[in-house]
């Protein structure tokens, strides 16, 4: 199921700057990009007891400070659905926000839908001369299809997803499409030997906005395990052959989340630095899957042992304990911490390991 609307949440949390650039640059102008901004709790709690709409939470809500020395809110919405009270909520939103914070606020509209008419922006509430008209801004996401090529040549994640959220409208009903983009771009994040946190967080929006029908996920591993092979020789230190694996990975631990695919654990005797995947035969026991799953990632584990104190010596006690207690996302953002992080430290933080 598409969730492009849990990438652009995400996005909005790492990316706010860029994203504002690409979608509404008039707005990013007015913003002092040298001064912090901050992303408050967002809940809006009933006004009353007996309230009838109960507590609310906006997509996204930050506090930034304008040009003008002044500080305003900044509130998005994501909408990928057509919403027949679309416009209200938003009204309703602004309303609360400017109540709750004393400060202008800015009302912002994502628009991810397949509809190239439904352009809500607006919201009147008159009688007989009495009552208000409520305008914002909105980004109509299908507009960008004629800069689909540009958009695809970025490296900036936010400009990638735009890219990804127009291939997800175009190929809603064409999986084959999907499958061949989102393995060019799978491919440009090893071209491009993109890095840190901000390759994890990549993979996240590829997932998210293009997911694959099970068979052409199933063609995708392999194509990945193939790639794999032929790259054999790379130093299995280096970026050029952890971005594949951590990929491989990924889309494995998809599908098995999802409950469509078995088979999909890492074979042990070909270890990490092949990447190979055995297959488990239809049938197998529960236990015998979770089984080779902690194998899997006890081998992880000891392979970035090694890799830790190869480039940062002997680790101590409490490190050994850290990575004995990491959780698999933390093995795989750690694994690409340590080619930025000057010290272990810093390596273990950015994996969220505290020693």
């Amino acid at each position: 199921m598409d969730r492009p609307d849990l990438a652009w949440k995400l996005l909005l949390l790492r990316s706010l700057p860029a994203v504002l650039a690409n979608l509404f640059p008039e707005i990013y102008a007015l913003i002092d990009w040298a001064l912090r901004y901050c992303i408050p709790d967002k809940n809006l709690p009933p006004l009353a007891a007996d309230s009838r709409t109960g507590e609310r939470e906006p997509d996204f809500v930050a506090i930034v400070s304008l040009k003008s020395g002044q500080q305003a809110c900044i509130h998005i919405e994501i909408q990928c659905t057509r919403q027949a009270c679309f416009a209200e909520r938003m009204e309703l939103y602004h309303a609360r926000l400017r109540d709750r914070f004393g400060m202008q606020v800015f009302s912002l509209a994502i628009l991810g839908d397949p509809s190239p008419t439904w352009r809500p922006n607006s919201t009147s509430q008159l009688l007989y001369g009495c009552g208000t008209t409520f305008r914002f801004p909105i980004a109509k996401l299908l507009d960008f299809r004629d800069r689909l090529e540009t958009l695809l040549d970025a490296r900036e994640p936010a400009t990638l997803a735009l890219a990804c959220h127009v291939i997800a409208l175009a190929t809603r009903r064409h999986p084959e499409v999907r499958y061949r983009t989102k393995r060019r771009l799978l491919w440009s994040l090893h071209e491009n030997h993109i890095t840190g946190q901000e390759l994890i967080e990549l993979q996240k929006v590829l997932d998210w906005m293009l997911p694959l029908p099970m068979a052409w996920r199933r063609r995708l591993i392999m194509d990945i395990e193939e790639f794999i092979l032929e790259h054999e020789k790379e130093d299995k230190n280096s970026l050029n052959y952890i971005i594949p694996e951590l990929i491989l990975r990924r889309c494995k631990k998809r599908a098995e989340d999802e409950g469509r695919a078995e088979g999909l654990a890492k074979g042990l005797a070909k270890g990490l630095a092949k990447g190979l995947a055995e297959g488990l035969a239809e049938g197998r026991t529960e236990g015998r899957a979770e089984g080779e799953a902690l194998g899997a990632m006890q081998g992880q584990r000891r392979t970035l042992m090694l890799q830790l104190e190869a480039r940062y010596g002997r680790l101590p006690g409490r490190a050994m304990k850290a990575l004995a207690r990491a959780d698999p996302a933390q093995l795989d953002q750690l694994a690409v911490a340590l080619f930025d992080a000057d010290s272990l430290k810093n390596a273990l933080n950015a994996a969220g390991l505290r020693i």
